[in-house]
């Protein structure tokens, strides 16, 4: 009776919900739903709420301080990638989401919740379920936790059509204003889907942007902690050796001098051994260091680079421990030093690509070098890129174009993605910038085929484009498909994977700014240029 009844009350909720084409209401049903069913565990339906800036219970009564979790918050990033229901049971053992473990439990402790349901949508959480322990402690059954798994399918199917239809009306309105009134309003309406879509690829940047700027942080945080150690161990040395300041002066001026011979250099274990083996008779020749100190200076050296300076061998082979400790330090200070400075630069680099690729759209276009645009947007996709993806640059010298950087950072950033996903994160991405002319006329409400727009391209001084050509490895997109993938809302990715506006924004972006879009595709090889006017009208 109990399996009818959740049977019965799934259909009766899949008709209701299906009507709804607006998602916070759509969220409260869910709500309703499992409160009529799983009277005796006090569900709670947690959505994010603009005002509070956090994920917080649909229910009034229900909100407290405590249960309050922003979006940034490392379980709900984590959460964001699964599709699967999770007991409290799953984070008890250390083996399984070890990574996850710490957060997941806390966000278990706060709430008391026994069962936990995601509801995802492109990667991103809309909302979240979860039950409490049952006050006669019977544990949950496997028919219950298949209904729960069904409403969430249904409910993230009616939350994809009350997106769908949100924007479908947006665009009905805009589409029955006035005739005047209609191309700015259509241009806000491109404008404000641009940046959904900008929003949308940074959601799921957002926990590889974290993980690229913990790197550098945690190398800058070692770093410091080393230099502290080996400052330290030089005072010591000092005041328990009496080092004079002379020997200090020449040890310090070498040690710095380190610096421009060579970064920190790795050998194989045969290498190495080689190398070692004609290394310590150079520094036993001076008889003031015993074997095994010799072999101890040797692998200084080789893993400093600092084999082939005579100064550098000299004091190592003539220097007393306490000497060769200091000099060690110094060595590794400034190396510290180094390692500090490329990974605040790479830190700023990261933020400074990220600040430019989430500005908002400016009305007012500027003269922009589109390879810095290709670079801020590659940095910001970097975690995508790194695993299993080379990207190959091969950029020329071009003239600055009149044009919305903004635009042209969504224009890479779409593209980009579409090759990530095509390639399943394994391949080559090759970017080729050029300015060349263009011979003929064409026209800019045109695709053209890749190989044509080739043909066409010139080196005279008039009619001058800058191309911007991104090609990947990809398996190719079907013939059958290629006249389709620019019409809004046509996409052959599976459910919640994708729009189906890139490409369509893409095109209208580019004719916008007066450009020429060409495209091409077959098995290994898919490619779209873009073709810019230098002197735009």
């Amino acid at each position: 009776m109990r399996n009818a009844s959740l049977s019965l009350k799934r259909r009766q909720y899949q008709k209701n919900i299906i009507t709804l084409l607006n998602i916070e209401e759509a969220i409260a049903r869910v709500q309703e739903l499992i409160d009529e069913i799983f009277v005796d565990t006090h569900p709670i339906v947690l959505y994010w709420n603009d005002q509070a800036g956090a994920f917080i219970p649909v229910k009034p009564n229900d909100r407290t301080s405590e249960i309050k979790f922003r979006i940034f918050d490392d379980f709900i990033l984590w959460l964001g990638e699964q599709e699967r229901i999770f007991n409290h049971h799953d984070f008890a053992l250390e083996r399984r989401f070890p990574k996850i473990r710490e957060a997941a439990l806390k966000f278990f402790k706060v709430t008391q919740a026994e069962i936990l349901v995601p509801f995802n949508l492109n990667r991103s959480v809309l909302a979240i379920l979860y039950l409490k322990k049952r006050g006669n402690n019977n544990p949950y059954t496997k028919k219950e936790l298949r209904f729960l798994l069904e409403i969430r399918d249904i409910t993230i199917v009616s939350l994809s059509n009350a997106a769908l239809y949100e924007r479908l009306h947006a665009m009905l309105y805009h589409l029955e204003e006035k005739v005047k009134e209609r191309t700015s309003e259509l241009s806000n309406a491109q404008a404000q889907l641009i940046q959904q879509e900008k929003m949308a690829s940074l959601g799921v940047m957002v926990a590889g942007i974290a993980h690229e700027i913990n790197t550098p942080t945690s190398v800058v945080s070692g770093a410091a902690e080393n230099i502290s150690v080996n400052l330290r161990h030089i005072l010591d040395e000092i005041v328990a050796h009496k080092i004079p300041i002379e020997s200090m002066r020449h040890l310090v001026e070498e040690g710095l001098r380190s610096r421009t011979i060579k970064t920190t250099v790795t050998h194989t274990a045969i290498e190495k051994m080689r190398l070692k083996r004609g290394l310590v008779p150079q520094l036993l020749t001076e008889k003031r260091i015993e074997l095994a100190e010799a072999e101890i200076r040797a692998d200084f050296l080789l893993d400093f680079g600092l084999s082939d300076d005579a100064p550098i061998l000299k004091i190592c082979a003539m220097s007393g421990i306490a000497e060769f400790n200091i000099f060690r330090a110094i060595v590794n200070i400034d190396k510290n030093f180094r390692n500090m400075h490329f990974a605040l630069t790479a830190i700023l680099n990261i933020v400074k690509a990220l600040k430019h690729y989430s500005h908002r759209d400016q009305a007012e276009a500027e003269n922009t070098d589109v390879r810095e645009g290709l670079e801020n947007t590659l940095t910001v996709f970097h975690n995508q890129l790194k695993h299993g993806i080379q990207v190959n640059r091969h950029y020329e010298d071009v003239s600055m174009i009149t044009c919305n950087p903004g635009e042209l950072n969504q224009i890479y950033s779409n593209l980009l993605v579409n090759s990530v996903q095509a390639m399943k994160g394994e391949g080559s991405i090759d970017i080729f910038v050029r300015e060349r002319s263009i011979e003929g006329a064409l026209d800019v409400k045109q695709v053209y085929d890749d190989a044509k727009l080739e043909s066409m391209l010139g080196s005279d001084a008039t009619n001058r484009y800058v191309l911007i050509s991104l090609q990947d490895s990809g398996p190719g997109i079907p013939k059958e498909n290629q006249l389709k993938i620019f019409d809004p809302f046509f996409t052959t990715k599976a459910p919640g994977e994708g729009t189906g506006l890139g490409l369509g924004i893409i095109r209208n972006i580019i004719m916008k700014h007066n450009g020429i879009l060409g495209f091409s595709s077959v098995p290994g090889c898919t490619r779209f240029t873009i073709a810019l006017p230098v002197t735009s009208p």
